[in-house]
């Protein structure tokens, strides 16, 4: 029988570590990296950290598209999805520039003068994808860990289009906590199992 486990926290909290040590000696586990392609000398340096703490015997899928679809097919009866927060940034820029094209100053220009409607609708297509990687976990009974950012603590953003996205993250958020059996805050490097 399978099991959803959510397991949230800050920036450096320790939640990625704890969730990798979550599966223990099992394996096959499939690590699903969302975080696209790094392109900063840091984000190299996070990406070698996390890939040298992970056991050797694990597979790695870096995607943030599709991936209902790839769990669908895939034999494996476990993953670690790290994270949701950069799956639904990286999901959210491909729609973009699905609608407005490559040029990134064109899509920050044009998401400045969304409506209302307009933030519900692409909000809506970023909660379907969830819905999809949900129901095929369910439906497959699979182990599915899923790690994100708890964005609502700190500061509230100055910029309108952020202080929106990171709601976004919030409902999103609200939606992976539902759906999971378990429920993990990591705090300090301690995890405090909400559900």
């Amino acid at each position: 029988m399978g099991q959803i486990t959510l397991i949230t926290g800050g920036a450096r909290s320790g939640k990625s570590k704890f969730a990798e040590s979550f599966f223990g000696d099992q394996e096959p586990v499939c690590y699903i990296a969302t975080n696209g392609v790094a392109q900063d000398e840091e984000t190299k340096r996070r990406v070698a950290l996390h890939q040298e703490r992970r056991s050797t015997s694990w597979i790695t899928h870096e995607a943030f598209l599709g991936l209902a679809e790839f769990m669908e097919a895939a034999p494996e009866k476990a993953y670690l999805l790290d994270c949701a927060t950069m799956l639904t940034t990286n999901y959210f820029y491909h729609l973009m520039q699905q609608r407005f094209g490559e040029n990134y100053q064109v899509i920050d220009e044009q998401i400045a003068g969304f409506s209302q409607q307009e933030k519900a609708a692409v909000e809506a297509e970023i909660l379907s994808e969830w819905q999809k990687i949900i129901a095929v976990a369910k439906e497959k009974a699979v182990e599915l860990v899923i790690v994100t950012n708890e964005v609502g603590l700190g500061i509230v953003p100055e910029e309108p289009f952020v202080r929106w996205f990171r709601d976004v993250f919030g409902r999103i958020n609200q939606f992976l906590g539902k759906e999971a059996d378990v429920a993990f805050l990591v705090v300090a490097g301690i995890p405090v199992k909400l559900k």
